[in-house]
């Protein structure tokens, strides 16, 4: 070996060496998870147009366990593998040591909602533009792509899933859609997965909330401003219509918008954004409210979407708080191994007023208080901390070893003090008015048990 080979692959050894404890200074790979060996050369010919080496896999079980073995900076993956193994693979690759982002092909938006709900990061068509798709690749293999905003959609109850099947139905249509829920619910979240699930996933989202406004200025806001003085948003004075014409058009609290403004929503019909629409009242509630025009309620009804509170699908909890709790370490840099089990069970007896909103809030403070240790009773607040025995559940016929009387019925005492609060966000008039006591005698049975 001559003297320039050698250093050549002593240097080519270095950068090996290197490049084995530097993620960063790896060269890039894409994995391509496809059946169709067409679509594989094609795609394998667009990354490498980016200076990018692209692996292929034929079969979903070859990709996972390539997506196990090492390394990727994006994975391409081709929904129409058999038996929806492609959204296995999207799966696993959220679930890797380094989660990584994910493209699904979709065939005519078949699999579209399912694969953003497994964790995809985009949706293309599956006979995609070149330039675009090689545009996207570039944003997500770089590793500063911001990540998809709102509430991560998880739960397996029938309502849940339900929500989500109307989702699949409509998503490919540009019909109005409106959702209904209490605060929390993650309204806003359905909205972004309708609009990524649709051919306007390219074009803007927008979510806006006029709600109260007067008459003159909810119009503004909304379809523009033709005359009068500056506004030095540019897009204000176009109005929120124009900003998100090509994509989709999120309008919280509709039924609380003057009625002249929702007129004018009738008026503009289809010309420009599509329309998704929130309401806080369950769709039977909105009728009777009567703040919602009927002409406009009756277009919306076809496309109406409930979405349940988190008390009544309390199955879905456990998996919410883990999904919070994996975001939270990824982002604030916590490793936080996980929720004792009598957290957990705490957590699941719950109401939660706010809904998902609120348990991923105190998940977060959670997280980040306890840092790299289990999250255990002592870290949840107050109102939370008490044991609560599940009494639907629980015999009521006493156990043969008997039971102390005291212990449980002041247990049972202490539970319902803690949910009142909890109801009333800690107003001890209003919290004693449930409870069917005096503010005083509330205050010292609070002063007994320390709360106070």
């Amino acid at each position: 070996m001559n003297a320039v080979a050698g250093i050549a692959t002593t240097d080519l050894l270095k950068r090996r060496f290197l490049q084995a404890d530097d993620p960063l200074a790896m060269p890039k790979r894409i994995l391509i998870a496809a059946a169709d060996a067409a679509l594989v050369v094609e795609l394998a010919r667009l990354v490498r147009t980016l200076d990018i080496e692209p692996v292929a896999r034929t079969r979903a079980a070859a990709a996972i366990a390539a997506l196990g073995a090492g390394p990727f900076d994006l994975c391409l993956v081709d929904l129409a593998l058999p038996a929806d193994e492609g959204i296995a693979v999207i799966m696993k690759a959220q679930a890797a040591r380094r989660p990584v982002a994910t493209v699904a092909l979709a065939p005519q938006g078949a699999g579209a909602v399912e694969a953003l709900c497994a964790g995809a990061a985009e949706i293309v068509a599956r006979r995609f533009c070149p330039v675009r798709l090689a545009a996207l690749m570039r944003r997500l293999s770089d590793g500063t792509a911001a990540p998809r905003a709102g509430v991560p959609i998880v739960g397996d109850h029938p309502r849940v899933r339900q929500a989500l099947e109307r989702v699949a139905e409509i998503a490919a249509t540009d019909a109005p859609v409106l959702l209904c829920g209490e605060t929390g619910t993650g309204k806003e979240s359905f909205a972004r997965l309708l609009h990524a699930a649709s051919a306007r996933a390219a074009g803007p989202f927008v979510a806006v909330n006029l709600a109260g406004l007067p008459e003159s200025a909810a119009e503004a806001e909304l379809f523009g401003q033709d005359g009068g003085p500056a506004n030095d948003n540019e897009v204000g004075r176009a109005g929120w219509w124009a900003a998100a014409s090509g994509g989709t058009l999120f309008i919280e609290e509709v039924d609380g918008l003057p009625a002249r403004t929702q007129a004018r929503l009738l008026e503009h019909g289809d010309d420009g954004p599509r329309i998704v629409v929130a309401s806080r009242l369950a769709p039977d509630e909105i009728a009777g409210a009567g703040r919602l025009l009927p002409a406009l309620q009756a277009r919306l009804q076809a496309g109406t979407i409930e979405l349940p509170p988190l008390r009544e699908r309390r199955e879905d909890i456990p998996a919410l708080a883990e999904g919070f709790r994996r975001q939270v370490n990824a982002r604030e840099g916590r490793k936080v191994p996980g929720f004792a089990l009598d957290v957990m069970r705490r957590l699941s007896q719950h109401d939660w007023p706010g809904n998902v909103r609120e348990l991923e809030n105190l998940v977060e403070r959670l997280v980040v208080m306890a840092g790299t240790r289990m999250v255990v009773m002592k870290d949840l607040p107050a109102h939370l901390r008490i044991q609560v025995i599940d009494f639907e559940r629980a015999t009521r016929r006493l156990p043969i070893g008997g039971v102390d009387l005291r212990e449980l019925l002041a247990e049972l005492e202490g539970a319902i003090i803690a949910e009142a609060l909890a109801r009333t966000a800690g107003n001890r008039n209003r919290a004693a008015e449930l409870l069917g006591l005096n503010r005083t005698t509330l205050v010292e049975k609070l002063r007994r048990r320390s709360v106070a």
